[in-house]
């Protein structure tokens, strides 16, 4: 419960983070998904088109789920009830039944994500595996069956249910930029505006004072407080006595000390601060975007191609990580989701159809760049050689001649 609300503050809150996952949420959108029949058969075809049917005639686009599953690479995993209907018709009155189709299949409804903050616990049978999840609503703990769920995991090592969140690595960054961000504020405030400081007689301040006297000196903290909208912070300081001069008819000078009674003022602190705020705020900013980048390109790769994948220019490691996370829903897809379809409606194994994916769209190519660019004004990533081959690739920019070539010229 804790890790899901603390990735969800970080994806909605932080800049550098909600931009690139909205700009890898837009490029996964623009992907486009076939139906692909079993064998060359007019019978796999039909089913395959029976199957495209059904992505059709859900309560809500397919770019839309799948942006929705792609809230697991904020929190790891991402859970969906299969909800299905009997295809009765567009103008069946009970929504379980209406259909733009009137074979009287069975379609999907809907896949409806649980959200990663209601979780409640988690359901395992005595070798390990997944059952389902009990999820936490108004009405009390509801369970949901593993075999009615689309379970999607960025990684299944050892078999846990919540896989791993992009934002693990960035945690203690965000953690030490936000402190030091609210810390900067209020500093800035407090020069600006100046800390109420208020003094009151000794003797209200004393272990002694009156019932009257605490009163007073509790109705003088609250107007103090009172007047800083943010913080409610002030000092509150025993009055100093001051002197009187006094000199007599034989010109004999003394001194009377009189106490001061209440005053107020406000304190400003002078000079300037011995660290950098502003340079500090932006390392953890780097490191933020730099974890959070490293890991997604991490995602796709997989063992024997680790090697090859890092020796790839930006643009190989980007492709490698968006198929590897898209060939994973596919593949969730086609087993529990397809699968169970198919076999509700009684159709031979051997005329499953599949759902697959396409590639990365040039228009989504050009989304992400603008993201990446963004992402460079704000200090979040550095430039180097590599960065700037992949931006020439994908704006249609000639090649850079190297130094030697310059100079000649």
């Amino acid at each position: 419960m804790y890790a899901a609300q603390l990735f969800q503050e970080i994806r909605d809150s932080d800049p550098i983070v909600g931009g690139v996952f909205l700009a890898l949420e837009s490029m996964f959108r623009q992907v486009a998904w076939t139906e692909q029949p079993a064998n060359d058969t007019p019978e796999a075809a039909a089913w395959a088109e029976f199957l495209a049917g059904c992505r059709a005639d859900m309560s809500h686009t397919w770019p839309g789920f799948i942006a929705e599953v792609l809230s697991m690479l904020v929190h790891g995993w991402s859970y969906f009830n299969v909800v299905y209907k009997l295809r009765r018709g567009p103008d069946e009155p009970d929504a379980r039944y209406r259909s733009r189709f009137t074979d009287g299949r069975l379609g999907w409804r809907k896949f409806a994500l649980r959200p990663q903050r209601t979780l409640a616990r988690w359901e395992a049978d005595g070798d390990g595996g997944i059952q389902g999840l009990w999820q936490r609503t108004p009405r009390g703990e509801v369970f949901i069956p593993i075999q009615r769920a689309l379970h999607f995991r960025t990684i299944e090592a050892g078999g846990h249910p919540e896989g791993r969140s992009l934002l693990v690595n960035a945690r203690r960054s965000y953690r030490y930029q936000s402190r030091l961000e609210e810390f900067e504020a209020v500093g800035v405030e407090r020069d600006l505006a100046g800390i109420p400081h208020v003094t009151v007689p000794v003797e209200h301040l004393s272990p002694d004072a009156t019932a009257a006297q605490q009163a007073t000196v509790q109705l003088v903290q609250e107007m103090a407080a009172g007047l800083r909208a943010d913080e409610r912070a002030y000092v509150l300081t025993p009055a100093e006595d001051y002197a009187v001069r006094e000199e007599d008819e034989d010109g004999n000078v003394k001194y009377q000390r009189l106490p001061t009674g209440y005053s107020f003022k406000l304190l400003s602190s002078g000079g300037t601060r011995a660290h950098d705020t502003d340079r500090i705020i932006r390392r953890y900013s780097q490191r933020i975007s730099a974890s959070l980048l490293a890991t997604f390109l991490l995602l796709g790769g997989s063992e024997g191609k680790g090697a090859q994948a890092l020796s790839s220019d930006l643009t190989d490691l980007f492709e490698l990580a968006g198929t590897g996370i898209l060939d994973g829903i596919a593949e969730v897809l086609n087993r529990f989701a397809v699968g169970n379809l198919m076999r509700l409606n009684g159709v031979p194994p051997e005329l499953w159809p599949r759902l697959e994916h396409g590639g990365l769209s040039e228009s989504a190519w050009h989304d992400l760049l603008n993201q990446i660019g963004t992402v460079m004004n704000a200090g979040g990533i550095t430039h180097d050689g590599n960065l700037e081959t992949y931006l020439r690739q994908k704006m249609g920019l000639p090649e850079k001649e190297d130094a030697a070539a310059e100079e000649d010229s």
